[in-house]
């Protein structure tokens, strides 16, 4: 949906220096600007003024190719067990009975600080260490935002076995986690989970006010120049 302040601002600049064709305008001996015309300037300055986003709310903006979106997904293990859940959705795909990947979006109630989400950390690797190796808390720019990441590493056997990036991004009332899990060869490098999970945002379609002043006054401009234009060579 197309914030209003778009449509008010398109409107205006119809609006502006009789770009609307009225019977009045017509029956006056003005010269008026041509459908064409105004039906670029409204597109002209709905493109510079919003700026909409590929997902709207709480999600990741660039999921890989061949992911699926899956509303319901839900999984036992989460990054604070002991608080309140508000929503969870996940990306998935998967190879065979054995390889997949995962990017699990868990929605918290309440912010959290750095310690919060190292307490979190280090309780699970105190309840599922053993084969599994915890990178260190690291700091990580998520939506504009500073969040906290570390990167999980399971051997099986003494070979490499599956890679899981998870990070935790904290808002005024709410905590995203982002968990991307996977076994599959193509993603066993943390650098790439990290990458796909900095693309969380909230998404939010944005109106640049001061973008589209600007573009309604080159287009009243423009307008008039084209009756002046017109009206000199009627004369």
């Amino acid at each position: 949906m197309v914030a209003s302040g778009c449509i008010q601002g398109a409107t205006y600049a119809a609006r502006a220096e009789g770009v609307n064709m009225s019977a009045a305008g017509r029956g006056a001996g003005q010269r008026v600007a041509p459908p064409c015309l105004v039906g670029f300037v409204l597109l002209s300055l709905l493109a510079i003024g919003c700026s909409k986003p590929r997902f709207e709310g709480p999600q990741v903006q660039e999921p890989p190719y061949g992911f699926r979106f899956d509303a319901n997904a839900y999984q036992a293990r989460n990054v604070f067990p002991e608080r309140e859940q508000l929503g969870q959705v996940a990306w998935f795909t998967t190879r065979g009975d054995d390889e997949h990947s995962s990017i699990f979006i868990t929605t918290y109630a309440g912010p959290s600080d750095r310690a919060q989400v190292q307490g979190a950390r280090d309780a699970q690797e105190q309840r599922y260490g053993g084969n599994m190796r915890y990178g260190v808390l690291e700091p990580i720019e998520i939506d504009e935002r500073p969040a906290w990441g570390w990167l999980e590493t399971q051997y099986y056997r003494g070979e490499l076995a599956s890679l899981e990036y998870k990070a935790v991004l904290s808002y005024d009332t709410v905590t995203y986690a982002i968990e991307f899990f996977s076994n599959q060869s193509e993603w066993m490098d943390g650098n790439r989970l990290r990458e796909v999970v900095a693309t969380f945002a909230v998404g939010t379609t944005k109106v640049n006010y001061l973008a589209i002043v600007v573009g309604a006054v080159i287009a009243v401009i423009g307008v008039w120049v084209y009756r002046r234009l017109g009206a000199q060579r009627a004369a």
